[in-house]
């Protein structure tokens, strides 16, 4: 059961450092480059 939670909670930080990095770098680069 701990080891779940752990699972758990080691998935979802990740999750959260992801978006913010993915949402605080390419919002100037995708733009600029639209086919």
């Amino acid at each position: 059961m701990e080891a779940l939670v752990y699972t758990f909670l080691l998935v979802s930080t990740l999750g959260i450092i992801f978006f913010a990095i993915f949402f605080r770098e390419p919002p100037k680069v995708p733009t600029k480059n639209t086919k």
